[in-house]
C-alpha cells in the first residue's frame, strides 16, 4: 500500500470505511443500525471496566497477530512526534 500515491490510499481507506458502515445500514435498516448503536453506547457507558478490558484485549490481539504476519513492531515515541510535525 505504500507504493501507491497518497490519493489512491485515501480512496481505499474511504472505501472501506464506506463498506463498513454502509453494508449493515444496507442490509438491516438504519433505524436498527441506530439502535443497536445506541444500545451499544449504554453498555459501554454503563460497564466502562467491562468495555476497556474488552478494548484492551483487542488491542493485545490485533498487535499479536501483527507480529505473527511479520509486521514491524510500533515505535510510541516516533508515532507521537510524528502527530506533531
Amino acid at each position: 500500500m505504500e507504493s501507491l500515491p497518497f490519493e489512491a490510499q485515501t480512496a481505499l481507506v474511504s472505501f472501506a470505511a464506506a463498506v463498513l458502515i454502509g453494508g449493515p445500514v444496507a442490509l438491516i435498516g438504519a433505524g436498527r443500525v441506530l439502535t443497536i448503536a445506541r444500545l451499544a453506547t449504554r453498555f459501554a457507558l454503563k460497564r466502562q471496566l467491562t468495555t476497556m478490558f474488552g478494548l484492551s484485549l483487542l488491542g493485545y490481539a490485533g498487535a499479536a497477530a501483527g507480529g505473527l504476519i511479520g509486521l514491524p513492531a510500533a515505535d510510541p515515541a516516533s508515532l507521537l512526534a510524528s502527530l506533531s510535525h
